[in-house]
């Protein structure tokens, strides 16, 4: 499933909110709807509304193409159009108005051939050549198909995910290999090249982002096949440019969380990153899991040691004390981090599992409700009050849970961190709660009747969902994803030495390190990262180290974001230098 400021100024917020009173033009969104079984394009208008929530001064109005009413482009400052199904039914008053208009807007991807040639030149001093295809003759240097695969941007090279995947039992190359390459004219006029894409074989080069006075042409849908270093990330800061919107800040920010700490964690590696983030000046971030439970007696523990909560495991609990008095900050990872007395799907015990989705069928939990989540959450927010921890910030285990958990959350807490699973089949509307109800919803878990209340609001919401689902990793951060939640970016994924039932990928210090680089590029980007504490470990602990307690690689990651310009940040203190940031408006254009 998964690849995968110091301080905020007050002044900033001063800035946010006088921009939102002079600028709360609106943003189109429009995505083809296709015939009945086609889903991706309301997948990629998902991706783009998401990304768009960075900006939450500006209102989103989203909707199939094929619905278009004429005047529609001309109601907003900007407009998009992702053109992912070939050779859709576009409106020829779409096609018109997006020709003529002087809004700024953006073609993504297919049909831009249905304007004639002459057209295609007016519009971007280019014309359409051809379909990039996926060359299986022609290897590139680690024997896979080549094509057009690394993306320029800014002097940096990003490049598009290729690899060989089982797929029904047998090997397939998947890749997001097809593209639009268009012709530049011999006189571009005032066209400018953005961003080029090359063939790794041949070399050919074909324009990936073209841009000519207020109109945008990005060469194919880049949400698909998304990771760390890929295209996704280009199209991620255009998107400053396409709405005309400056960036929130100059400096880069830093955070890297330490993952998967519960009851029975190693205190001697508990120590030895606490002292770690002491002696490098920078705020230490753990997420926190408050009751371990291991039912299949798959962690070595002692007999006794089946379920342990924060106040059970004395050593534990006089560490977690002092770095509580000290000021560390804590993310809410998980009730237990896994589910009932099951392996979900590896081991069944606390950190190694899914809590919130049914992994071995792929689907949601069969008792998932607005009752069973907060029985959860009272759960586990029983023992970290208990322990005076109070986390405004929420991390799903393993990122996964259905569409009603994370409209939950959304209303519970402050931030979500890390990556999100959306759903194609679900509304795009919040439930709605007055303030009064939100300030006694969030961390009170007390009345009974708030359950029922939100009962309410969920009557909607299927409790047997098997629709399609897709993830997202985001740069920034977004104020109001899809269900509401506030997102903290996590886009440089962690260190994993090797490959395990839960990581298809491994990941070095150093491809992180090299993303981080190229990211700088990236207007508002976080360098965002998670740690294991088993990783100052060696390899045959299961580490990066050299022997146990090797601390090396940690720092050399701190110092090297660093070095790249990058400023470690207190996530509670930038939470609470937001507070005043309402989420991003967005409508359903019907």
């Amino acid at each position: 499933m998964i690849r995968l400021l110091l301080i905020f100024l007050s002044l900033l917020l001063c800035f946010d909110n006088s921009r939102a009173n002079e600028n709360d033009q609106c943003i189109n969104v429009f995505y083809d709807d296709g015939p009945e079984d086609y889903i991706f394009g309301r997948v990629y208008g998902i991706y783009l509304r998401n990304l768009l929530g960075h900006f939450p001064h500006r209102k989103v109005r989203m909707g199939a193409v094929e619905n278009y009413k004429s005047g529609q482009i001309e109601e907003c400052q900007s407009t998009f159009y992702l053109g992912s199904y070939f050779e859709n039914n576009i409106p020829q008053t779409f096609l018109e108005e997006f020709k003529g208009t002087s809004k700024s807007v953006a073609w993504l991807g297919y049909s831009i051939w249905l304007y004639p040639r002459e057209t295609q030149r007016d519009l971007f001093s280019a014309e359409y050549s051809f379909l990039t295809r996926l060359n299986t003759e022609q290897l590139n240097s680690d024997g896979k198909p080549s094509f057009y695969q690394n993306i320029t941007y800014k002097g940096e090279t990003f490049h598009k995910f290729g690899e060989w995947v089982e797929r029904n039992g047998e090997e397939v190359f998947a890749a997001p290999f097809e593209m639009v390459a268009m012709n530049p004219s011999e006189d571009s006029g005032e066209a400018e090249i953005l961003s080029w894409a090359y063939q790794t074989v041949t070399d050919e080069r074909a324009p990936y982002i073209i841009k000519k006075e207020n109109r945008f042409y990005i060469a194919d849908i880049p949400f698909s096949y998304v990771h760390e270093a890929d295209r996704y990330l280009i199209f991620s800061d255009l998107i400053f440019d396409i709405i005309n919107e400056d960036p929130r800040r100059e400096e880069k920010l830093a955070v890297v969380r330490i993952e998967d700490v519960h009851p029975l964690s190693n205190i001697r590696d508990l120590e030895k990153l606490s002292r770690v983030f002491s002696e490098e000046e920078i705020p230490l971030h753990l997420s926190l899991i408050p009751i371990f439970y291991d039912p299949l007696f798959r962690f070595p523990r002692e007999e006794r040691q089946e379920w342990v909560t924060l106040l059970d495991h004395v050593p534990f609990t006089n560490w977690l004390t002092k770095e509580r008095d000290r000021g560390t900050h804590f993310i809410w990872h998980g009730v237990t981090h896994q589910y009932r007395n099951i392996a979900n799907p590896h081991t069944g015990f606390s950190s190694a599992d899914f809590e919130f989705w049914d992994a071995n069928n792929n689907t949601i939990l069969a008792e998932d409700s607005v009752d069973y989540v907060f029985s959860r959450l009272h759960l586990g927010f029983d023992y970290l009050k208990r322990m005076d921890i109070y986390p405004k910030v929420w991390l799903t285990p393993h990122y996964q849970a259905s569409a009603l958990d994370y409209r939950i959350f959304a209303q519970v807490f402050d931030w979500n961190i890390g990556r999100v699973i959306y759903f194609v089949d679900q509304p795009a509307e919040l439930p709605q709660w007055n303030d009064e109800e939100l300030q006694t919803l969030r961390f009170s878990y007390k009345a009974e009747d708030i359950v029922a209340r939100q009962r309410e609001y969920f009557q909607d919401f299927s409790t047997t969902q098997k629709g399609s689902w897709f993830g997202q990793l985001y740069p920034y951060e977004i104020y109001g994803d899809q269900y509401g939640q506030r997102i903290l970016p996590e886009m440089l994924g962690n260190p994993q030495p090797f490959k395990s039932a839960h990581v298809i990928y491994p990941r070095t210090i150093d491809q992180i390190i090299e993303d981080a680089r190229r990211n700088r590029v990236i207007r508002d980007a976080w360098a965002s990262v998670f740690f294991h504490p088993f990783l100052l470990n060696n390899f045959l602990h299961d580490g990066i180290g050299k022997f146990l307690g090797d601390d090396r690689e940690l720092r050399r990651l701190l110092r090297e974001l660093k070095e790249l310009g990058y400023r470690f940040i207190s996530l509670d203190d930038f939470i609470e230098n937001t507070k005043n940031i309402k989420n991003i408006e967005v409508e359903e254009l019907k």
